[in-house]
């Protein structure tokens, strides 16, 4: 009886381990903290891709790749998401936010 007992705390401690391991899989698109220099330059280059007002910036890591998604306010009156890749400080994505 007292080995059952072990092996299902060894089964447990197992299956504690594989839902660790399935939440740290679903943090890999989670939020990211920048250097203030980082978050600076993705701003500048999303400005340049969109120009506009800076409404909110966020960084996150999304597919093991840093983006910092900055929303802007142009000169249109729409909102738009721009996406830079902060490893190389290029434009990955540009759409307009419809929410």
């Amino acid at each position: 009886m007292l080995a059952v007992g072990l092996l299902g705390v060894k089964a447990g401690g197992a299956q504690q381990q594989q839902q660790q391991q399935q939440r740290a899989e679903d943090d890999k698109d989670s939020k990211a903290a920048l250097p203030v220099e980082q978050v600076i330059a993705s701003i500048r280059t999303a400005v340049a891709a969109k120009p506009g007002d800076v409404l909110a910036v966020e960084a996150e890591v999304e597919n093991g790749k840093t983006l910092c998604e900055v929303e802007i306010l142009a000169p249109d009156r729409k909102t738009y998401e721009v996406e830079v890749d902060v490893a190389t400080n290029t434009v990955v994505e540009l759409e307009e936010d419809n929410d």
